[in-house]
């Protein structure tokens, strides 16, 4: 019987590529001159100094030095904590304050708590990307292993192959270093059209509760902001940066969301799709485990990267209607990369168990048993997340809308 082919999102780019140690062999031979007793540990060390770094552990290691390096550089520019002069006071002191008058204002790095999420959102994203890019590649063995393939054909098993062929060589074009550069390109302006934007029009004037104009409290904020273009460039700098990099790999991931979106319509046509394990529970999920993994993680970056719009347009930027529409956006993009493939996967797997349920009726198994074996199918979701969580989540997603519309109109209430 053919087996079915892969997926290897991993061809979206060269960092999920793991390449060969260089110059290994030459210091394992050295160690020939090693005494004995102690060769077995000097070739351990040596394999593990060789062992070539994961993409998480790169992503990570990336982060944390941005990081690091972020809050040096504003320790270094005295706009970490803010002024101690007892004249400036922290822009978030000034909130409810309807009498005051502000002369000075400071938004120093660790009073932002705006610019906190979003710079945790930044530094996240690649991190949510890798781990869905592993469990893509092992989304076609996960279902094989369960079973998957055991009714598909000959011909639909080479129909498969090709669809996966395609698919893989999607995922190659995105890629590819023109292709790479070309996102790095347009995300960098983007990034530097938001912040100029943001340069232009002042922060957090929505929380104006003084007695100053809404153009002269937010000017007030913005020339205390630790990114302040003029009098902190190299934190300006970073900071659009550190978006241009979220930015890149977010854009990646959308399209490697939609190339899997794709593969997994095509894929559910041919009969292959989300399959449960019903007679052997192996990993606690009906060997779905890897798919729980997958739809954590989506579900975790949806909501990180909805909680940073919403940090970006709530505080930072000047409430407006068109920042509904564009939230309304990034819902419909959810929508077809993250609601739109539960879906399948959920009917896929739904099949499945209906499969299975009926395959129990011609048995030898007595009335009783087969009930509780029936009940035994339907006590535990159909896909492995919880689905009351997963509803109340959906719920409280769809109210986004209804609070970035409703919040500017209580804080000016207020």
């Amino acid at each position: 019987m053919a087996q079915l082919e892969p997926l290897q999102p991993q061809l979206i780019g060269a960092v999920f590529r793991v390449p060969r140690p260089v110059g290994i062999r030459p210091v394992m031979r050295l160690l020939r001159r090693v005494p004995l007793p102690l060769r077995g540990a000097a070739r351990l060390l040596v394999r593990l100094w060789y062992s070539p770094l994961t993409a998480k552990t790169r992503f990570l290691l990336v982060s944390l030095f941005a990081s690091m390096t972020l809050l040096a550089m504003a320790e270094a520019g005295g706009v970490l904590v803010g002024p101690m002069d007892g004249q400036t006071r922290p822009a978030l002191g000034y909130l409810f304050s309807d009498h005051a008058r502000p002369s000075a204002v400071s938004l120093a790095l660790l009073q932002d708590p705006a610019g906190l999420i979003v710079l945790a959102v930044v530094f996240v994203t690649p991190i949510f990307y890798c781990q869905q890019v592993r469990a893509i590649a092992d989304f076609v063995p996960m279902n094989e292993r369960n079973g998957g393939a055991v009714r598909l054909s000959g011909q639909r098993i080479a129909q498969h192959n090709r669809l996966v062929a395609r698919t893989n060589r999607s995922f190659t074009t995105l890629g590819r270093r023109g292709v790479s550069v070309a996102i790095m390109t347009v995300v960098a302006v983007g990034t530097v059209l938001l912040f100029a934007f943001v340069n232009e029009y002042g922060l957090m004037e929505t929380w104006n509760s003084t007695l100053l104009p809404d153009r002269v409290w937010r000017s007030e904020v913005y020339a205390g902001w630790w990114a302040n273009l003029h009098t902190h460039p190299e934190l300006a700098l970073a900071l659009c940066a550190s978006g241009t990099y979220a930015f890149y790999f977010l854009t990646k991931q959308l399209a490697m969301g939609v190339i899997f979106t794709v593969y997994l319509k095509r894929s559910a046509a041919l009969g292959f799709g989300v399959t449960p394990n019903m007679t052997f529970d192996s990993d606690g999920f009906r060997g779905l485990r890897t798919l729980r993994q997958f739809m954590l993680w989506t579900y975790g970056s949806a909501l990180a990267h909805m909680v940073g719009l919403l940090s970006l347009s709530l505080v930072w930027l000047p409430a407006s209607p068109w920042m509904l529409f564009v939230v309304v956006g990034v819902m419909v993009v959810d929508t077809v990369v993250i609601i739109y493939p539960s879906s399948i996967g959920y009917h896929s797997a739904l099949a499945v168990k209906k499969s299975y349920v009926r395959s129990l009726q011609p048995t030898a198994l007595s009335s009783a048993d087969r009930d509780a074996a029936t009940a035994q199918v339907w006590s535990v979701p159909v896909l492995p997340v919880a689905t009351r969580k997963a509803i109340t989540g959906l719920t409280l997603y769809l109210l986004v809308p209804a609070v970035v519309a409703l919040v500017p109109e209580v804080i000016q209430r207020l």
